[in-house]
């Protein structure tokens, strides 16, 4: 059903894209689904990030977050001193790969790059269900595939691409009827409870941003997510590689002895 409603979602898209004029160059998202490779210790140790598959793919080369910018996080009214808070899981060491994200009610935008910037799953940030927050975290570079988790599956997240402008290129909002069952569950210090995670691509055509607003409102019900960067080779330059290595592999035979 949910791969009907992504169907349903891109059929949408091109007609409404078809009564446009005058904004060809226009960006826009496309969701895709994808398999979690994982490996740790869940529900509340690490839950590590190894690999992704996308249309057949195996992908593990991956951009995190690198900076990040709070640009409204008020005090949430059930007692919280900001709606989106830096979250983890209680028993994550992260010991392989960075300093985990801490646990903190209303973050800096360090405590920010901290909770999104490795790839332990069980390290996201946590947005209160009724509170409003808008997040912009940077990936350093230019990138096209975005993976997306969501800790209940039960949440909407409204995801923008900026340029380095601020410029909004391509809009998505994740309803909670998208996601699709990653395969683990977390549990975290906020919580008391374990819950299964949820699991969505966005591509962005293009030219790809560095920059996306991440933002929820009083009716999103708290999305608790996580969002890292692939870096996924389009089919020409799968194809150029492959020539590349059958022009060397016929280079080493003409340089062999007969």
């Amino acid at each position: 059903m949910k791969v009907s409603h992504i169907v349903s979602y891109l059929g949408a898209l091109a007609g409404s894209l078809s009564t446009i004029t005058g904004s060809a160059q226009a960006a826009s998202f496309t969701p895709f689904l994808f398999q979690t490779h994982w490996s740790g210790n869940p529900p509340q140790g690490d839950v590590l990030l190894n690999a992704v598959t996308i249309d057949g793919k195996t992908v593990s080369d991956f951009a995190t977050v690198t900076d990040a910018s709070i640009l409204y996080n008020p005090p949430y009214t059930g007692g919280n001193s900001g709606a989106a808070s830096s979250d983890h899981g209680d028993q994550t060491t992260l010991q392989a790969l960075a300093p985990e994200g801490p646990m903190v009610e209303d973050p800096t935008d360090a405590d920010v790059v901290a909770s999104l910037g490795n790839l332990n799953l069980n390290s996201i940030i946590d947005t209160e269900d009724k509170g409003t927050a808008t997040l912009k975290v940077g990936f350093g570079q230019a990138q096209n595939h975005f993976l997306f988790w969501e800790r209940g599956l039960n949440s909407d997240l409204q995801v923008e691409a900026l340029d380095d402008a601020g410029t909004v290129l391509a809009s998505f909002t994740i309803t909670r009827d998208l996601w699709e069952n990653a395969g683990f569950q977390i549990n975290t210090t906020e919580i008391a409870n374990t819950q299964s995670v949820g699991a969505l691509g966005l591509k962005l055509d293009g030219a790809g941003a560095s920059w996306l607003q991440l933002s929820s409102n009083a009716t999103s019900k708290g999305p608790d997510y996580k969002v890292v960067a692939a870096q996924v080779p389009e089919p020409a330059t799968v194809i150029g590689l492959g020539i590349v290595a059958g022009a060397l592999t016929l280079t080493r035979r003409r340089q062999c002895p007969q």
